[in-house]
């Protein structure tokens, strides 16, 4: 189910004189409003194009589950273009509202958002996971702040358990050296997803809100790190993979040794050559 978002407005003006408002504001066909999108992706700022004679009076353009709206540029006295910050994904997940000055609707148009996803190049080939943040909002949003400041390009696979979980987000390739991180976030077990061969899971330290960048791929199902109790709370999973399977296992199969105090590092270096969100 899509989380609901409060309608966040802004109101332009008019930037012409009354006497024009009056001439141009009467017919059908100034009133049509037409909204177009460039893109919508979570995570993601995405433009709204707002066109129609109706806005030589002053309007309010409200969204949902779109923050921090702004207006792009001065506009023109029959188009607008907004932007704002898109959060939430699914059918009709984001809505654009345009009203006049007396409050009365204009247009309202939904669009779909699709689930985010993000491809992983690494030394042995490219991996595709898309996320899940309506299951788990917090550990999406974390990992993809991580993705968008680069932080993940050029780091190391860092732990390899041989037919269980792949390890990585943690370590850099020169010198081999943990990275600086963003403060930890709240565990999202117990929400209906499990550790089974695919999907992608956050690490974390002892403490259930110690994940930072630090997350692993299950090779094989793993239900010994799903949620048991509020003593064993698990490991937050958030997102599955949907190509490039076939490149987890072969990581997989690279052997290890005991280095940089990790007891699973691999003897050959297994790099994450970049992390982009492509939806």
């Amino acid at each position: 189910m899509t989380p609901r978002f409060a309608m966040r407005s802004l109101a332009f003006f008019s930037l012409i004189g009354a006497a024009l408002l009056t001439a141009c504001g009467g017919s059908d066909d100034d009133a049509q409003i037409d909204i177009q999108v460039d893109r919508l992706s979570y995570f993601q700022v995405s433009q709204f194009t707002v066109s129609g004679g109706a806005l030589d009076d002053k309007i309010t353009i409200s969204t949902k589950a779109c923050t921090g709206l702004q207006q792009v540029g001065t506009g023109t006295t029959t188009q607008r273009t907004v932007s704002c910050t898109v959060g939430a994904t699914g059918q009709g997940a984001v809505t654009l509202e345009v009203k006049d000055s007396a409050g009365k609707l204009l247009k309202t148009l939904s669009f779909h958002v699709p689930e985010p996803q993000v491809a992983l190049g690494t030394t042995l080939g490219r991996i595709v996971v898309e996320l899940n943040p309506t299951v788990a909002p917090a550990t999406t949003v974390n990992f993809l702040r991580y993705v968008h400041s680069g932080f993940y390009n050029n780091t190391l696979i860092h732990g390899v358990v041989a037919g269980s979980l792949v390890q990585g987000g943690y370590l850099n390739t020169t010198p081999a050296q943990q990275l600086g991180v963003l403060a930890p976030i709240a565990l999202e077990t117990n929400r209906g997803l499990s550790n089974v061969r695919g999907t992608l899971a956050l690490s974390r330290k002892a403490g259930a809100d110690t994940a930072t960048s630090q997350f692993y791929f299950n090779l094989a199902d793993n239900p010994q790190l799903d949620y048991a109790s509020p003593e064993r709370p698990g490991y937050a999973v958030f997102g599955r993979v949907v190509h490039g399977l076939e490149v987890l296992d072969a990581i997989g199969q690279v052997p290890t040794n005991l280095l940089y105090g990790l007891p699973h590092f691999p003897v050959s270096d297994v790099v994450i050559t970049s992390a982009v969100q492509i939806q």
